[in-house]
C-alpha cells in the first residue's frame, strides 16, 4: 500500500447480502492496519430505530427524518468496534430477525440513503480505511484505492448465515433464510436509489469454493499493488 498520495487510501467491498464482506474487511483492515466501516451496520440501525419508535417502513418521509437527524458512532471496544446510536450501544440489536426483514426496505429510501452515504464519505475522509456495502465502490467512494465485488451463490451464503444462527443459538429454517437472502437480493439490485452493481473498476471475487482467508489474502494483493 503506497502511503505517498494525495488522499486516504480507501479499499471498497461490495457485494450482496451474508457474502462475507463484513469478516472480510475487518480482517483486511485489521492487516493493514487501518480503519473498518461496515456500512451495513449504519442502515441496520436506521431499521432498529425505526422498529423502536414504531415508523412504518413504508413511511419514506419519517424514515428520512429519522436518518437525518440520527447520531451514528463507532465506540472502540477490546472486542472489535461497537455502534453507537444517539448515545446508546445497539451493536447486539443489529443481527436479530426483526431487523433483517426491514433492512433492505429502509436503505433502499432515497433520503436514508443521501443522508447516511454523506455521514460515510466523511468517515473517509479521515484517513485510510476499509468500507464494506452494497454500493461503496460505485457511489460512496467512486474513486477508491481498490474496489472488489465479493459474491457467491444465494445457496451457499443461505448455509452460512444458517449456520451462523444456529451457532448463535437463534432459530433458523435454511429455506427461510434462503428466501430472505433472494428477496433482499432483489430489493437491493433493483432500488432506484444506488442499487447494487459491480464498478467497471472493481476486482469479482466469488467465494463459493475458497476460504475466508483466502478471500483476505486476495484482496491484501490487490491493496499491495496500489
Amino acid at each position: 500500500m503506497n502511503a505517498e498520495r494525495s488522499h486516504p487510501f480507501s479499499l471498497a467491498i461490495d457485494g450482496p447480502a451474508a457474502c462475507g464482506k463484513s469478516a472480510a474487511g475487518r480482517a483486511v483492515a485489521r492487516r493493514l492496519g487501518v480503519r473498518f466501516l461496515d456500512t451495513g451496520t449504519m442502515y441496520r440501525a436506521i431499521a432498529w430505530a425505526s422498529i423502536l419508535h414504531r415508523i412504518n417502513p413504508t413511511d419514506t418521509a419519517a424514515l428520512t427524518e429519522l436518518a437525518e437527524s440520527a447520531d451514528i458512532r463507532l465506540a472502540a471496544h477490546a472486542d472489535g468496534d461497537r455502534l453507537m446510536l444517539d448515545g446508546t450501544d445497539i451493536t447486539d440489536n443489529l443481527r436479530l430477525s426483526e431487523v433483517d426483514g426491514i433492512v433492505s426496505q429502509v436503505s433502499a429510501v432515497s433520503g436514508v440513503r443521501r443522508a447516511l452515504v454523506a455521514q460515510q464519505r466523511a468517515i473517509a475522509c479521515r484517513g485510510a480505511i476499509v468500507m464494506s456495502g452494497r454500493d461503496i465502490g460505485t457511489v460512496v467512494l467512486p474513486n477508491a484505492s481498490v474496489k472488489v465485488f465479493l459474491t457467491a451463490s444465494a445457496e451457499v451464503r443461505a448455509a452460512r448465515r444458517h449456520a451462523e444462527m444456529r451457532q448463535e443459538q437463534e432459530a433458523s429454517d435454511y429455506k427461510q433464510v434462503l428466501d430472505g437472502l433472494r428477496r433482499r437480493d432483489r430489493i437491493d439490485s433493483k432500488r432506484d436509489d444506488s442499487p447494487l452493481r459491480q464498478a467497471d473498476d472493481a476486482v469479482m471475487i466469488c467465494s463459493d469454493d475458497i476460504t475466508l482467508e483466502e478471500v483476505v489474502i486476495k484482496i491484501l494483493g490487490l491493496a499491495q499493488q496500489c
